[in-house]
């Protein structure tokens, strides 16, 4: 069978003095999305990895963007084909919180601001004549 080669870049800042990478071999027939690959290397070589996954079921939310061969990238949509070699990195414009998970900063700001469109505001729009 196939494989995709992974090496995916870890680090804990509480408990790692640098970071390294790890590479790992994925089996694979057909090509896969990064978040598949992630998924298979969590539950299959390695449950310590930490990364973030989709939120919105879409493609659309970003949650999941990784730097995937220096380019940042949505891990939902992103596919790896076999046979091919990939290097798997945050988004190092973030502070790294566990291996790919970073801070991204605005989910923290959308918690102190709070929502944009309170809940049911557009539902009373609408209602009212």
């Amino acid at each position: 069978m196939a494989e995709i080669t992974a090496k995916i870049f870890r680090f804990d800042p509480s408990t790692d003095r640098a970071p390294r990478y790890e590479t790992y071999k994925v089996p694979a027939e057909e090509s896969m999305t990064i978040l598949e690959i992630l998924r298979y290397i969590r539950r299959n070589l390695d449950r310590t990895l930490s990364f973030r996954d989709y939120i919105c079921y879409k493609g659309i939310c970003a949650n999941c963007l990784v730097s995937v061969d220096g380019k940042p990238l949505r891990g939902c949509s992103t596919r790896v084909n076999p046979g091919e070699t990939i290097t798997v990195e945050p988004v190092f414009e973030h502070p790294i919180v566990k291996d790919l998970v970073v801070d991204f900063g605005f989910y923290a700001q959308g918690e102190e601001v709070g929502y944009l469109i309170k809940k049911g505001a557009l539902i009373k729009k609408l209602q009212s004549p």
